[in-house]
């Protein structure tokens, strides 16, 4: 009996604490998301207030790519050697003083180096925290578990939009709104253990060989890193271009990212009981099919916000259904480097946007429906291959 009611207490406290960390990764990873949905927008404005070309916009929006890309394969060291606890608690903290140095040097070259390093520190929180969060998940309710990760990744991404409609895009209000929700939401971590995963065995693939390994499921995190940041960078742009005022964009995209709110659990779900890879090839298509209606509709504001919360709905889903794939097939030091792949392949995408704005001086705004359609047709087609290969 004795030994009975030891075991159910040490379950008890196990379930607390995993209880505890996955609220601590949820509000942590909620953060990077208000990071790039909060600063994006507002250097956008703020650049295009002063003057600067689509150009110069879009190479200020890809900086997050260039350090994602450049800092990604140093995540998984940085974790083994300061635990993931502690790691993600130094990113965030300096992603908060970031904050502040947006407001305190906004020249564009200083903006690109303080961009440089909240991309670092974004890649950081992401690949820190996608790894402990499917390390917690079980594999019966993975795909559910990610989904509520992802819902707060969405929290993060609208709230950034609401921040600007809330605050305004001049003074201190925007920036100092910014740090503090980052400091706010670091405060939980402060009350778990500093974890370690046991990685005891190297990876059998480097973050880099992934790719080559997952193509398809690579492909679905370059699409949707791709076209959110072209949609924060370029959408407040290409709403006023069609009529409607700043403020009607900037509810646009919030709706945009909303819709990712909606649309995770229940295809986190779907992910739990079908093939996550039959379910990313329908996710594409019905991605590709919004675009198109998008560019249809697009002079219609209530017919546009409809098609937005659709789009931006599935498009999340569709990396949180590729983080399912992963969490399935991978654990321990397999599963940080296909995460840290993932955190690479996250920059690759976040540099659509300097590949948009020279596409934007040649054919006008539609390069923004141009560059998101031809992305999400090469992610199909990718995902097609991928399909019947595992059919042969």
């Amino acid at each position: 009996m004795s030994e009975t009611l030891q075991d159910r207490k040490y379950n008890t406290d196990l379930h607390r604490d995993r209880l505890k960390s996955l609220f601590a990764v949820v509000s942590c990873v909620s953060i990077a998301g208000v990071s790039m949905g909060l600063t994006l927008p507002l250097m956008t404005i703020s650049m295009a207030r002063d003057g600067a070309s689509d150009g110069m916009i879009g190479l200020i929006g890809s900086v997050l790519g260039f350090a994602t890309v450049c800092y990604s394969r140093f995540v998984p060291a940085g974790i083994k050697f300061c635990g993931m606890r502690n790691y993600v608690l130094i990113c965030m903290l300096i992603e908060a003083l970031m904050f502040l140095c947006l407001k305190l040097f906004p020249s564009p070259f200083a903006w690109i180096i303080i961009r440089f390093i909240m991309g670092m520190m974004v890649a950081g929180i992401f690949i820190a925290s996608e790894t402990w969060i499917n390390y917690l998940a079980r594999d019966d309710t993975r795909g559910r578990v990610l989904a509520l990760f992802n819902i707060s990744l969405g929290v993060g991404f609208a709230s950034g939009p609401l921040i600007l409609i809330i605050a305004g895009s001049s003074g201190w209000a925007p920036f100092l709104s910014g740090s503090l929700i980052t400091f706010v939401a670091l405060i939980p971590l402060l009350f778990i253990q500093n974890f370690r995963m046991d990685m005891g065995k190297p990876s059998t693939f480097s973050p880099l060989t992934f790719i080559l390994i997952a193509p398809a499921l690579c492909a679905a995190v370059v699409l949707t890193a791709g076209t959110e940041t072209i949609m924060g960078t370029f959408f407040i742009g290409y709403g006023k271009e069609l009529g409607h005022s700043e403020n009607d964009t900037e509810i646009m995209l919030t709706i945009f990212f909303i819709g990712g709110l909606f649309f995770q659990y229940p295809v986190g779900w779907l992910a739990d009981h079908v093939n996550p890879r039959k379910l990313l090839f329908f996710l594409g298509i019905l991605c590709l099919i919004c675009i198109f209606l998008i560019y249809g509709f697009a002079p219609y504001k209530f017919t546009l916000k409809i098609l937005l919360f659709c789009w931006g709905g599935l498009l999340t889903s569709l990396y949180n259904t590729a983080l399912t794939a992963v969490g399935h097939d991978y654990s321990g030091s397999d599963l940080v480097a296909a995460n840290a792949s993932f955190g690479f392949l996250w920059g690759v995408g976040s540099l659509a946007p300097l590949i948009t704005g020279q596409v934007m001086e040649l054919l006008g705004n539609d390069a923004l429906i141009i560059v998101t359609a031809l992305l999400t047709f090469a992610f199909i087609l990718l995902m097609a291959g991928s399909l019947k290969h595992q059919r042969s």
